[in-house]
């Protein structure tokens, strides 16, 4: 079910897949902090009870038991619960309860792939684009988010398409379009970059752009497409796994 709370995040209610990753995760940080103070074992994500879940969101809004804990991150985890709240009424008007517990299950055991898989990999580049915002200086030296102190490089908007994110030079002024791709990226990923481009040359003309492909693994016909062009770079990246306490 956690990936299709996510899906339904994503298209029904135009959530930004960053948004909809970090509601799937509080929705789990939930459960265990209820089951905790409950003395119960309560995974939200396999509650048929939308009587108890209603109850569950009252207990963690403004006014609630665990307001406290509702309000952490900004209100996100209250935020997500209520969202959560949305989305199993939606599921209550649409199947009965033996349906939500199928797709439940079938969430967990089936493999990734398609729509999921889009899914994951969204998560997967907002973590990886959260970890390079943190790390700007020292993965590219002498550049510095685009509007620096509004953040307004990260998912940059320019004729209705998002740059991943978007860097400037603290010298030159010169612009550098980041391209995110959870995975392998294949040649796609040139043309997609190669009109972000475009687009910033249009909007600026008076200052140089470059790009580089930042994924997993690089596709032959990724690698054949950038030697055609000097302005687009690539770069492999590896992830560090660390383990944090629950509080």
């Amino acid at each position: 079910m956690k990936r299709s709370f996510e899906k339904w995040m994503i298209t029904q209610e135009q959530k930004k897949p960053n948004t909809a990753y970090q509601y799937a995760q509080s929705i789990n940080k939930v459960s265990n902090h209820y089951s905790t103070y409950s003395q119960q074992n309560v995974d939200l994500f396999r509650l048929l009870d939308i009587e108890l879940l209603r109850s569950i969101k009252e207990d963690y809004s403004l006014n609630g038991r665990f307001s406290d804990f509702g309000s952490k991150g900004n209100g996100t985890i209250r935020n997500a619960v209520a969202t959560f709240y949305r989305y199993r009424k939606e599921w209550e008007m649409g199947s009965d309860s033996e349906d939500l517990l199928i797709t439940s299950v079938e969430d967990e055991e089936e493999p990734i792939n398609s729509d999921d898989n889009t899914v994951f990999n969204f998560s997967y580049e907002r973590d990886l684009q959260s970890s390079m915002i943190l790390q700007v200086e020292s993965l590219f030296p002498g550049y510095q988010i685009y509007g620096e102190g509004t953040l307004e490089g990260v998912e940059y908007c320019i004729n209705g398409k998002r740059i991943d994110l978007l860097l400037e030079h603290q010298v030159s002024k010169e612009l550098l379009a980041v391209e995110l791709k959870a995975g392998t990226a294949d040649f796609k990923v040139f043309g997609q970059i190669a009109m972000y481009l475009a687009l910033l040359a249009e909007k600026f003309p008076e200052t140089e752009s470059k790009g580089v492909i930042v994924c997993g693994e690089v596709d032959y016909s990724l690698a054949m497409a950038c030697k055609m062009s000097d302005k687009v770079s690539l770069k492999t990246y590896e992830m560090l796994l660390v383990l944090n306490d629950y509080n």
